[in-house]
């Protein structure tokens, strides 16, 4: 496959470079993947820093997720999700967790997003059209990788996300 940077029309927002051919590796990597509501999905991320903990490892990486589906209920959305958590050791761990030795997505088309994470969605209509125009097949969800995770007072303007969509060669 040629490899080919594309600058998406974006309606006057920010053009966004877009990769293909790309790589995204991990190791030791805890993962979960369940149906959740934006309420679950912070309880969910909490109650995998407290099992990190318990099993003595740390996060060496930043934290990825990928959403399967979604589901409208009465009470809001439903994610059909999973988050993947790159650890500094491999762990044993109990269910609802998965550990995985390795995790490698090939062959993505690749995104940095730099903004508010309400911006997303333009940045992945790029993407989309990137895969589109070069008549590449979608194998996987997209993955996002936040690379620059917001602390007290950081602006959402301040966020940075790799996303990641893997393809058939």
């Amino acid at each position: 496959m040629q490899i080919r940077q594309y600058y998406g029309n974006t309606g006057g927002l920010l053009m966004t470079e877009i990769k293909a051919n790309q790589e995204f590796k991990m190791e030791n990597v805890l993962s979960i993947r369940k149906k959740m509501s934006q309420p679950e999905i912070q309880q969910v991320l909490s109650d995998i820093g407290n099992t990190i903990k318990e099993a003595s490892a740390n996060k060496s990486g930043p934290v990825v997720t990928t959403t399967f589906g979604m589901e409208q209920t009465p009470t809001g959305p439903i994610l059909d999700m999973e988050i993947l958590v790159p650890l500094d050791k491999e762990v044993t761990v109990q269910e609802p967790y998965i550990f995985k030795p390795i995790f490698d997505l090939k062959y993505a088309v690749y995104a940095r997003h730099e903004g508010n994470p309400q911006l997303l969605q333009n940045t992945l209509n790029q993407m989309m059209a990137y895969i589109k125009e070069n008549k590449l097949s979608q194998i996987t969800s997209v993955y996002s990788v936040n690379i620059k995770e917001l602390k007290q007072g950081d602006s959402m303007d301040d966020m940075v996300t790799d996303l990641y969509i893997g393809v058939n060669p």
